[in-house]
C-alpha cells in the first residue's frame, strides 16, 4: 500500500498519525509525521521522522532515531511541507 502526503497511518500500537510531508534520500523514502487522537480529530504534540523498509514481503515504517540521518533528510522533509497543501 502506497502511503501519501495527509494520509492518517495507524501503526501497530494503534496510534494513528498523519503524514505531513515525504522525501526521497539516497533511494529511501521519509516520512513527516504528527500524532493524533485517539478520535483522530485533533493533532498531538509528537512528530516523527520515519523511513520506509522494504522487505520480503512488502515494507515497514521505521522510526529515524540516528541525529546524522535525520539532518541529512530534514530539510527536504521542511521543503517539501512548504509545498504541500495539508487538511
Amino acid at each position: 500500500m502506497k502511503i501519501n502526503v495527509n494520509d492518517v497511518i495507524t501503526l501497530k500500537d494503534n496510534r494513528q498519525f498523519l503524514v505531513l510531508s515525504d522525501t526521497i534520500y539516497n533511494e529511501t523514502r521519509y516520512l513527516y509525521i504528527i500524532e493524533l487522537t485517539e478520535e483522530g480529530q485533533e493533532i498531538v504534540d509528537n512528530v516523527k521522522i520515519v523511513k520506509e523498509v522494504v522487505t520480503g514481503d512488502g515494507s515497514k515504517l521505521v522510526t529515524v532515531t540516528d541525529y546524522d540521518e535525520i539532518d541529512y533528510v530534514k530539510e527536504a522533509l521542511v521543503e517539501s511541507l512548504d509545498k504541500n497543501e495539508l487538511i
